[in-house]
Parts: structure tokens; sequence; C-alpha cells
């Protein structure tokens, strides 16, 4: 065996022991594959998204000293256009409506978001409210868990509406409407849902 030979030999030795040594054997377990359990994909879609500024929001003329008070000032209900969702089926068992927040200006903002019947153009099921989101907030994220109903009335609605809501952080040291209305703020909708692949055929 010439020097090349056993150069390339003590190489390949070197290379297996080091594999078989370093590395989580688990990792190699292909009877894992063929756990029920072992695998759960994720579907996910986009619903709808937009971008608004405050200004564009006020109904009427509101001065530039005018306080935004702490409690709140309902501002411009929007409606978006929904993309198609068709979802039902025995391999989903929970269902989830995700937005992700964007605010852009110096107050707290909050929403109420309806589903809106696509026959009739009116809100149908619950109303699901966001909570505080405070200001400054970036990609804030707040989760919708939707039941079998719910989920019906996202299929059967042709828009999403949103009723939004201003506050000042401070009650004592109020945001005046001069320092909002040129602000912006983005909210994106999506749902997502685990799939359990083994459950298609039942």
């Amino acid at each position: 065996m010439n020097r090349t030979t056993k150069y390339i030999s003590g190489l390949v030795l070197f290379v297996f022991v080091t594999t078989i040594f370093s590395c989580n054997l688990e990792d190699f377990n292909l009877d894992k594959l063929s756990e029920h359990h072992g695998v759960v994909p994720t579907l996910f879609a986009p619903i709808c998204y937009g971008t608004f500024e405050v200004e564009d929001m006020i109904t009427g003329p509101v001065a530039d000293g005018f306080p935004i008070p702490s409690d709140s000032l309902p501002i411009v209900s929007i409606s978006l256009k929904k993309t198609g969702a068709n979802f039902r089926s025995n391999a989903l068992d929970s269902v989830y409506l995700v937005t992700h927040f964007t605010n852009d200006t110096p107050v707290n903002i909050e929403f109420g978001l309806n589903f809106i019947s696509a026959s009739t153009g009116l809100p149908i099921g619950q109303t699901f409210h966001s909570g505080k989101i405070p200001a400054y907030a970036k990609d804030f994220r707040i989760q919708f868990n939707l039941g079998p109903v719910d989920q019906d009335n996202l299929m059967d609605s042709s828009d999403i509406k949103l009723s939004f809501n201003l506050s000042s952080p401070d009650a004592a040291n109020p945001i005046l409407y001069k320092e909002v209305k040129n602000t912006l703020f983005t909210i994106k909708i999506s749902f997502y849902a685990p799939v359990y692949l083994w459950k298609i055929s039942k």
C-alpha cells in the first residue's frame, strides 16, 4: 500500500470515527418518522393587512391642543377585505387568528375585531378584543383561539371589521392630538393551525 492510499484510508477512518462519536445517534432514528406524533406541520395563511395614519381615522375636526384621554378615544372603524379561507378538516384540532400590530404612535391603542357576513354585511359571532397595545410597540403579537363556530364565521365572512380606541399612557400628562395625528399604526392578520396528518383519512 503506497503512501497516498494509506493517507486516504486514514482520513476515511478518522471521519467515520469522528462522525460516530460526535453526533447524536438519535438524530438518525428513522423509526421516529413513523410515529403519529413525530411530525406536525403548520398551516398558515395571511388574511388581511393595512397601515393607517391617525389623522385619517378621526371623524370631524380636532384641535391640535386636544388632549387624548387616558380612558378611551374612539376613532373610525375600518373594514379590511378578507382573502379566501377554507380550513375545516378532521386534521385541524385548533385554529388561531394571529394579529401582528406595530404601534408607531405615542398613545396606547386597542381594538375589537368582528367578522362581517358576506351575505348580510353585518357582524357575525363574537367580538375579539385585543387588550391594550402600548405606545411604540413593534410587531406586538395577539392570538385569538377560534372554536368551530368562529371558524365557520371566518369562512362565511367577506371582511374583517376593526374598531379602534386611543388612550394616553399617563392620565396626569395626556398626549396632545398634534403629537399623534401624523403617526401611523400597522396591522397584519393571519391564521395558523397545526395539521395532524394521520387524522385526514378519518
